[in-house]
């Protein structure tokens, strides 16, 4: 079935007629370093990028959200294309993609799975927050380890800044949803669940969402967002000959 999904899919490129005027695919040289992309009217060139980035690039979804065997990260690809003037964004990712199936000979499917999300909202008790004091620069802020398995926040954040540093810990997609402009002086403290819950010694702050509402008198609100993706269900590592 996800064989037949993947032709369902690929059919219409070769159908149209979308295809880079030439192309050449190749391992990139072993001493190689770095990605760099160009692409201008009548060029497309992506150097020491993997199948994995590319696959992205072509389907338009996030890297990590391209799954498959190890090779389609492993391998570094060269790509370089000639393409049609005026050629759409649509159309020479339509190039791509039908180029990648046929160098690669790639069966892929999409695929969509749910993610916990969080707004950043202000909690109902108001705002516990220092705007800036522009007389002083603005630390950088980082996350830091404290003493045992305590965490610190400390620096200068606008609140879409700060959203977007909690997606580290949290590991899912935050979005500012305060309505609260400007920049604020940020000390936040808090202890992961599980050392609370084991009672570890010095897990002596509250979990990441109480510290929130506590310290800065924000909280998350959650919601369910649908994450498109992208699998590959079967291909070869080595791309076929020009």
């Amino acid at each position: 079935m996800m064989g037949k999904l993947a032709a369902i899919v690929l059919l219409p490129f070769a159908a149209y007629g979308l295809s880079f005027d030439a192309a050449t695919v190749r391992l990139s040289a072993p001493s190689s370093t770095g990605s760099r992309m160009v692409d201008d009217p009548t060029r497309f060139e992506f150097y020491y990028s993997s199948v994995r980035s590319l696959l992205a690039l072509a389907y338009h979804v996030n890297a990590p959200n391209v799954r498959g065997p190890d090779w389609i990260s492993a391998e570094a690809i060269d790509v370089i294309a000639r393409k049609p003037l005026n050629t759409s964004e649509e159309g020479e990712r339509r190039m791509l993609q039908a180029l990648l199936a046929d160098r690669f000979k790639l069966v892929v499917h999409r695929d969509s799975y749910d993610l916990t999300a969080y707004d950043l909202v202000v909690a109902k008790s108001g705002p516990r927050l220092k705007s800036e004091d522009r007389r002083v620069r603005g630390a950088r802020p980082q996350i830091s380890p404290m003493k045992g398995p305590a965490r610190s926040l400390n620096g200068t954040l606008s609140m879409e800044g700060l959203a977007a540093t909690l997606q580290i810990p949290l590991e899912s997609p935050v979005t500012d949803a305060t309505g609260l402009p400007g920049t604020f002086d940020i000390l936040l403290q808090w202890s992961p669940e599980d050392a609370i819950a084991a009672e570890l010694p010095g897990a002596v702050f509250p979990s990441l969402a109480n510290a929130l509402e506590q310290q800065l008198g924000l909280r998350l609100e959650t919601r369910k967002i649908k994450i498109d993706a992208l699998v590959v269900d079967s291909g070869q590592k080595i791309p076929s000959e020009n």
